[in-house]
């Protein structure tokens, strides 16, 4: 890696930083440990993707990998309890034709909407995970919804 870092240095520079992002994400200590644990074994595999990057890219590279991981984690554990209606929508509307136009959504829109309704999460669980203020998540949810249903009716 550039500046001398090999993957221990890499791991002491960083780990405090990261640990302490992934508290705030989990609010559990241990649950952050296993994150920032995990995200050190990821860079570890991916060393070659780090080794070009400045402070500044790897820490964002660091903090996207352990967000992304919390939110896998957070989405298998509430999917593994919900039971899922065998039909979803309403008669009047495609289920195929809405799930078109939420793929349609923009990457952030469309994570933020299926975590809020197909995940269960609330405004304020989606703003601490993607670091908005929940009343940003709720305007990007609005947002959203109005898109997929702009969209829907146009068709």
């Amino acid at each position: 890696m550039k500046d001398g870092d090999n993957t221990p240095e890499l791991y002491e520079k960083y780990w405090s930083w990261l640990a302490g992002f992934a508290e705030r994400l989990t609010g559990e200590r241990q649950a952050a440990e296993d994150i920032a644990q995990e995200t050190f074994l990821r860079a570890m595999v991916n060393i070659n993707v780090l080794a070009p990057l400045d402070d500044r890219g790897r820490r964002a590279w660091l903090k996207k990998t352990a967000r992304n991981m919390f939110i896998d984690q957070r989405r298998r554990a509430r999917t593994t309890d919900v039971e899922i209606p065998e039909k979803p929508f309403e008669e009047d509307f495609d289920r195929g034709a809405v799930l078109t136009e939420i793929g349609k959504l923009p990457d952030t829109e469309r994570e933020l909407f299926y975590l809020r309704y197909f995940a269960g999460f609330d405004s304020k669980e989606l703003g601490r995970m993607f670091g908005l203020e929940p009343s940003t998540v709720r305007s990007r949810l609005r947002s959203a919804r109005a898109r997929i249903k702009r969209n829907y009716f146009k068709e």
